[in-house]
């Protein structure tokens, strides 16, 4: 007999996880957001913080140029091919992202596999970054391990220009 799996746990343990990998990548907070998108009352007007905070499925820090969308979904998907399933990935992180002014990074684990990261191109296109080595294109996004996309050393290329000059100013004290 299979265990019967929790998909509601299986998400937030997943959205955990990032938010942990991200805390020590970047020694910034990353929290989950606790209320899932869907769940969220669309009648109710937030202030723009509040709005900003609550979208993407983690709370990042201010100045970080991603909204991050999770997903921990054991299905295989060919993305060397189109997938209805990728594409709707994609669409929901895109959407979020629009919606606060952010770019967007979709962050994907299956069962017992890594995470695999999508970032549109053009994130490295107006950041002066480097294509990360290993990598492949899916549509107009970057896809690729987390690992190899955390590995993106351009301060510029994770936190905004107001973010990167005040740690600037930070770290010379």
């Amino acid at each position: 007999m299979t265990k019967r799996i929790n998909s509601k746990q299986k998400g937030n343990r997943a959205e955990l996880e990032l938010a942990k990998i991200l805390t020590q990548r970047f020694g910034l907070p990353f929290a989950r957001v606790g209320v899932s998108s869907g769940a969220r009352p669309k009648q109710v007007r937030l202030d723009e913080r509040a709005t900003e905070t609550l979208t993407g499925d983690l709370i990042v820090p201010e100045g970080f140029r991603f909204s991050v969308e999770c997903k921990a979904v054991n299905v295989h998907v060919d993305l060397f091919a189109p997938s209805a399933l990728f594409d709707k990935f994609l669409e929901q992180a895109q959407a979020d992202a629009e919606r606060i002014g952010k770019e967007p990074m979709l962050c994907w684990k299956r069962n017992r596999k890594g995470w695999i990261a999508a970032v549109p191109l053009r994130a490295f296109r107006f950041t002066g970054a480097e294509l990360p080595a290993h990598h492949f294109r899916y549509r107009d996004w970057l896809v690729c391990s987390l690992d190899t996309l955390l590995a993106t050393e351009s301060p510029c290329f994770w936190l905004t220009l107001t973010n990167f000059t005040q740690e600037e100013n930070h770290d010379s004290r």
